[in-house]
């Protein structure tokens, strides 16, 4: 053996190291989102609304923490089990939070909705016996979409533009809680959480003519998984 073939090895066993790294690191970023089911259901119960409203969520199986989270909006439904109560989302009195806990207005979105932010949304109606389903996001991430047409003075419609949690934010934060909750997330030590805040007006014979409001908050954990979950043969 050569006095130069102990380095080569070593040389390629590290190279061989680095690109396996590469490969972990490329499937290393998919999370998913849960609703918390129980403190959903406590909060139902405590305000004896289990056989009246029924609530539920929308998510992808995973999504990607980055650039390209596909995470921008999700769906909500609301059903009303009762036969003789009427209900409204007030979504104007709705809020969702970040990760590091802001608190921010909900934007129930409508194709093609030409809505102008600073206006009051209007409330939804949940009949009887039925579901509503909705999709909202957060009214941060919402702009105007650029005009198709280049003599076009104005475009009105609205359109998502940036995902809804920013994992980069809470990477790069100047504080140290955030930035130890991110490692400990990618750690897969500790979830992350936001929360949706849903705002609903029962109308019936124990409610106000007018409805009184009530608030659930609707708790998401958000739980990153291990990096092989990635792998072309694993199930989306």
């Amino acid at each position: 053996m050569r006095s130069i073939d102990p380095i080569i090895l070593v040389i390629y066993l590290v190279f061989i190291a680095w690109a396996l790294s590469q490969i972990v690191n490329s499937f290393n970023d998919e999370y998913t989102v849960s609703l918390d089911d129980d403190a959903l259901k406590q909060q139902l119960t405590d305000q004896n609304l289990q056989d009246i409203v029924g609530i539920g969520f929308d998510f992808e199986k995973r999504y990607e923490f980055g650039k390209d989270d596909k995470l921008r909006q999700f769906g909500v439904k609301v059903t009303n089990k009762s036969q003789t109560h009427s209900i409204y989302i007030d979504w104007d009195y709705c809020a969702t939070t970040d990760l590091q806990g802001r608190s921010r207005r909900v934007t129930r979105l409508v194709p093609g909705t030409t809505l102008d932010l600073f206006q009051n949304q209007v409330f939804s109606t949940v009949a009887s016996g039925a579901t509503l389903k909705e999709v909202i996001t957060a009214e941060d991430v919402l702009k105007r979409k650029e005009p198709s047409d280049k003599d076009s003075a104005v475009a009105l419609e609205m359109e998502v533009s940036k995902p809804l949690l920013d994992f980069e934010a809470l990477k790069k934060s100047k504080d140290d809680p955030p930035k130890k909750k991110y490692a400990r997330f990618v750690a897969r030590i500790d979830p992350l959480e936001f929360s949706l805040d849903l705002a609903l007006r029962l109308i019936g014979s124990t409610y106000s003519a007018e409805g009184d409001r009530i608030q659930l908050r609707c708790k998401f954990i958000l739980k990153k998984l291990p990096w092989y979950a990635g792998l072309p043969w694993n199930p989306k």
